[in-house]
């Protein structure tokens, strides 16, 4: 656990409960390919947890674990599911609590952005994990309502509405698909 500096997993997730309830329904409006639609700011919420999951399994000692007798790998697939049921749950209970149903998207999309952090993990190396989460939320917003009449595509997930049933299925895919992936040394060697 000390290995892992759990407490800057904390202080990622207690920075995502602010933010996604300083946020609630707030919209912004960014630059867009697209329409000119204004977008949820929480949508960048997951973006902290991603950062800290990512730097969290990223502190590991490579040949104390390699050598080791403990399952570390089933330890790190179950702090990755903690953390995603935690924030799903931050996300939910600030939806409530101030009636901002666009919160409850934040959940959601954190499941889908750190089961795609991990899958990069495992295919590019630790070093690019924390890009793609941040370069997704970055292009969706960017080219994730370019449809003929300027309405969100379905693929872009993080920008769907909260009641959207495919997005959650999407990122209940991505998580369980980063999680079964998190035990596998990443294909690409570190250069550390």
């Amino acid at each position: 656990m000390r290995t892992r500096q759990l407490p800057i997993l904390a202080v990622a997730l207690v920075a995502y409960a602010a933010l996604t309830a300083a946020a609630g329904d707030t919209l912004v409006s960014l630059p867009s390919l697209g329409s000119e639609t204004a977008r949820p700011l929480v949508t960048f919420a997951p973006l902290l947890v991603c950062i800290g999951l990512a730097h969290v399994l990223g502190s590991r000692l490579r040949s104390a674990e390699a050598s080791g007798c403990r399952a570390v790998g089933r330890f790190d697939q179950a702090l990755v599911l903690a953390t995603a049921l935690i924030s799903i749950a931050v996300a939910q209970t600030v939806a409530v609590l101030l009636d901002a149903s666009a919160a409850s998207t934040a959940g959601r999309n954190t499941a889908f952005l750190v089961g795609l952090m991990l899958v990069a993990r495992r295919v590019a190396g630790y070093q690019v994990a924390v890009i793609i989460p941040v370069a997704w939320v970055i292009t969706m917003m960017l080219i994730g309502n370019t449809g003929g009449n300027g309405e969100t595509q379905p693929w872009t997930i993080v920008l769907l509405p909260p009641d959207h049933l495919p997005a959650a299925v999407a990122a209940i895919a991505m998580l369980a698909l980063g999680v079964a992936s998190v035990p596998a040394a990443p294909l690409v060697r570190d250069a550390t």
